[in-house]
C-alpha cells in the first residue's frame, strides 16, 4: 500500500489520476445530455494525456507503474469516448457506421491478439499511436463542443486509428515478445535485421 501512495505521489500519476477522475464526472454529464462539458473534459483529458508521459520523462519520474497505470484509463476513456458518441451525437455514428465500424473491428482485434498471444493488454506506444491519439481527441472535442462537427477531422481520425491498429496488430502477430516502447515497426524491422 505503501508503494502506491508513494507512486501516486509522482507528478506524472497524479495527471493520469486527475484524467480518471474525469472519466465519472463525464458519464454524469452525457447521460445528462451535456455535450460541452464532455467535449471539455476531453480537451484536459487530452493534455493530462501527453502532460503524464512529457513531466514523467522531464522529471525523471517514469516507472512501469506509471505506464500501466495510464494504460488502464486510456482503456477506459476510448470505450467511454464512443458510448457518449452514441448518447450524444448519434448521427455521426449513424452516418459513418461501415468506416467506424471497420475502425473498431481493426482497434479491438489488434488487443484481442495482444491478449491471446501475450497474455495481457499491451499498449505499444507507437508513433502512430501518439499521432492517432491527437486526431481522435481533436475530433471529439471538436464534434463535443462545436455546433457542427467537421467530417475531415472523422475520416483524419478513423485513418489514424486503423492504420495504428494494422501496425499494432502486424507487430503483435510478428514478435515473440512485446516492447512497449519500440516506436515503431520500422524501429523492430531494424532491430530484426541487426
Amino acid at each position: 500500500m505503501r508503494a502506491l501512495l508513494a507512486e501516486l505521489r509522482l507528478v506524472p500519476n497524479q495527471l493520469t489520476a486527475l484524467r480518471a477522475l474525469l472519466l465519472p464526472a463525464m458519464w454524469l454529464c452525457a447521460l445528462e445530455g451535456w455535450a460541452l462539458p464532455v467535449g471539455i473534459g476531453l480537451a484536459i483529458c487530452f493534455v493530462t494525456d501527453f502532460g503524464d508521459g512529457y513531466v514523467a520523462r522531464r522529471l525523471g519520474q517514469t516507472s512501469s507503474f506509471g505506464s500501466k497505470f495510464d494504460s488502464a484509463v486510456d482503456a477506459f476513456i476510448g470505450p467511454s469516448a464512443i458510448i457518449w458518441l452514441l448518447l450524444l451525437e448519434p448521427e455521426v455514428v449513424l452516418g459513418h457506421l461501415p468506416l467506424l465500424a471497420a475502425w473498431l473491428a481493426i482497434t479491438y482485434a489488434s488487443v484481442v491478439v495482444g491478449m491471446l498471444k501475450h497474455g495481457r493488454y499491451a499498449n505499444l506506444h507507437l508513433q502512430s499511436s501518439r499521432i492517432a491519439c491527437v486526431v481522435q481527441y481533436a475530433f471529439l472535442v471538436d464534434v463535443f463542443v462545436t455546433p457542427s462537427y467537421e467530417p475531415l477531422l472523422l475520416y483524419a481520425a478513423a485513418a489514424a486509428g486503423i492504420a495504428s491498429s494494422l501496425e499494432t496488430l502486424i507487430l503483435q502477430l510478428t514478435r515473440i515478445q512485446v516492447d512497449e516502447h519500440q516506436g515503431s515497426i520500422l524501429f523492430a524491422a531494424r532491430r530484426s535485421r541487426a
